[in-house]
């Protein structure tokens, strides 16, 4: 990955920010340079960090450097303006569909000798 990609990467990874097509304005999530529907330019969409869960799952056969975690909720998450994106739970004994919840940041995983640490958005359940 290139300094700029990882760049990006990382401030979409963080912040919620999405794209939106400057023609057809279909929201996408991470964000693209060009819309996949009708080949338009896009341009970035800041993501609301409230949804609900649509659908979830357990892993439980995890990858290595997720292993020391335990098994973990992945979801189909719908977002307050209807993007649809995947997101990892937190701080949840038992999803349910319907469940709101909001973006936080929090350790993904570490790695290498140096123990270097990966934040990225995870989704809690929202408490009013």
């Amino acid at each position: 990955m290139t300094e700029i990609s990882d760049w990006i990467y990382r401030i979409s990874r963080y912040r919620l920010l999405g794209s939106r097509c400057v023609k057809c304005g279909e929201v996408t999530y991470p964000p693209r340079l060009k819309c996949f529907k009708c080949g338009s330019e896009m341009i970035d969409y800041q993501l609301p960090r409230r949804g609900k869960i649509i659908h979830y799952t357990s892993v439980k056969n995890l990858p290595e450097r997720y292993n020391r975690f335990g098994a973990y909720y992945i979801a189909i998450i719908e977002l307050d303006d209807g993007t649809r994106i995947f997101g990892l739970l937190t701080d949840i004994e038992k999803p349910e569909v319907g469940i709101r919840v909001e973006a936080c940041l929090r350790k993904l995983y570490t790695y290498g000798e140096e123990g270097k640490i990966i934040y990225g958005l995870k989704f809690r359940p929202v408490i009013d």
